[in-house]
């Protein structure tokens, strides 16, 4: 049986690659738990890439299926649910490898969370996202947690509650992803993409992760300070 999840690092890039095409490539616990570890050992990497096997990038999770005469406890939700995309959630926030994400397809639930925390997104213009969970009367808190700092409130208030899918472009407005391509172009332009950023050197790349990972949510002064102290470290540790 295929691997759920291939790994491969070649010249310094590691690809991670959703391998479950036959379901859309469906993220279960335990691949969540699988795609966390990849990030996190990935530390010689210069660059992550994320990919979806198949026509679409993932339609989202393949959870546990409980006893439905049997609702879940709180206990049950937090260990089942909340807790393997939250703890995936946080190794793409710590690795200091920046991460891009290939897109194509649809993109569903907590997949638009996934490829909202990813550094840089291409994606092709035939790439909708959608949250669909509100039709089952579930708030995709989790989705919102990932995707509040990286959308404009009302855009992401209303794709949480019209249920609504939006296309590539819509996407790259709302700043989920980065740039759109043709989906004929898509492998072209992202292999390009790597090309650029692996002719970079690797304290630079990781300095533009770390300054981007907190000097948005700082104010101006804070940011600038940022900037100046990690700029002076940078540019003093060179030979």
């Amino acid at each position: 049986m295929p691997s759920p999840i291939l790994c491969e690092t070649d010249k310094g890039v590691t690809t991670v690659t959703l391998n479950r095409p036959e379901i859309g490539n469906r993220v279960s616990n335990e691949m969540a738990a699988t795609l966390a570890h990849m990030i996190e050992s990935a530390t010689d990497a210069r660059l992550i890439v994320l990919r979806g096997a198949g026509n679409d990038f993932c339609l989202g999770r393949d959870l546990p299926h409980g006893d439905p005469a049997k609702p879940p406890s709180a206990i049950d939700v937090r260990n089942n649910d909340t807790e393997p995309m939250l703890s995936l959630f946080a190794r793409f926030h710590r690795t200091s490898v920046p991460i891009l994400a290939v897109v194509q397809g649809k993109v569903q639930g907590g997949a638009c969370a996934i490829v909202g925390l990813c550094d840089v997104v291409i994606a092709s213009d035939d790439a909708t996202f959608v949250l669909p969970e509100m039709q089952r009367n579930i708030p995709p808190c989790l989705a919102m947690s990932a995707l509040c700092r990286r959308m404009p409130r009302k855009a992401l208030t209303h794709l949480v509650l019209s249920c609504e899918p939006i296309d590539a472009q819509t996407a790259l407005a709302f700043g989920i992803v980065s740039r759109v391509v043709p989906r004929a172009k898509l492998e072209a332009e992202a292999q390009a993409f790597v090309d650029k950023l692996t002719g970079y050197s690797d304290p630079a790349l990781r300095t533009v992760k770390e300054y981007m990972r907190s000097a948005p949510e700082l104010d101006v002064q804070a940011a600038a300070d940022l900037a100046s102290n990690i700029m002076a470290t940078v540019m003093s540790s060179r030979k």
